[in-house]
């Protein structure tokens, strides 16, 4: 019977999905492209099955892939572009299922300034960004993340305020609500609001990896928490709130 912070998956089913990626992957080089989401779907696929080293080379493959992305949209678009930080963002958090702390900091770092920057602006400029968050929700979901990550977990909880109208919420924005709180309790509710979520809405591994990413804040609530994960796998630091 599995505990109740563990999701059960197919090994069959995850084997087929994983198979049908990297053909859709060969099929792609074979034209001299690489998509980042298809290569960490892959690397998330060959973790979940075990083969953490399989998977880490993959992710290692997206994020070359999404480094490329962004440098090809700062040529077009300049470097203090929302799009800029949000891609900024989604890489670091492709750092995060290696264990690559360091280079996660560095371009959470520069996300953030940006993000501020820009939202500044909007205030200024009362544009739909800042008056009208619901409608700018992957600029928030992941300004938060950035800030979350940098241990800015009071801009976290703040970034999540703004974005109130929202009904979805912000993960990163709990996580750190609960950090602040050393709330261990209000920690243990979220894995199963997140485990419950995964389940109902059969969400794959790598479902919604742009924005909400429900996989990827299961594993960094396990961790947080103590609880055995991926995040443990290649990032050894003792957990924040343990459960038990």
């Amino acid at each position: 019977m599995a505990e109740w912070w563990e999701i059960k998956l197919n090994p069959k089913k995850l084997n087929k999905m994983l198979k049908e990626e990297l053909s859709r992957i060969e099929e792609d080089e074979q034209y001299g492209l690489m998509y980042d989401f298809r290569l960490i779907a892959a690397g998330r696929y060959y973790m979940y099955l075990g083969n953490f080293d399989e998977g880490k080379k993959y992710i290692l493959k997206a994020i070359e892939a999404k480094k490329k992305r962004i440098e090809e949209a700062i040529s077009k678009l300049g470097y203090g572009n929302d799009a800029i930080a949000m891609n900024k963002t989604r890489l670091a958090k492709m750092y995060r299922w290696i264990g690559d702390i360091e280079k996660l900091k560095q371009e959470c770092f520069e996300a953030v300034k940006i993000f501020r920057k820009v939202y500044e602006e909007a205030k200024k400029m009362n544009d739909s960004l800042a008056r009208n968050p619901e409608v700018c929700s992957y600029f928030y979901v992941l300004w938060a993340d950035a800030e979350y990550y940098l241990g800015n977990y009071q801009m976290a909880v703040d970034v999540e305020k703004v974005f109130a109208k929202n009904t979805t919420g912000i993960v990163s924005s709990a996580l750190a609500e609960y950090i602040l709180k050393n709330d261990v309790q209000a920690l243990k509710n979220q894995i199963k609001i997140l485990v419950e979520g995964i389940i109902e809405f059969r969400c794959e591994p790598d479902y919604d990896t742009n924005v909400y990413d429900p996989w990827h804040w299961y594993e960094e609530a396990k961790k947080i928490a103590g609880l055995p994960g991926i995040f443990s796998i290649f990032d050894p630091s003792p957990p924040i709130l343990p459960v038990c």
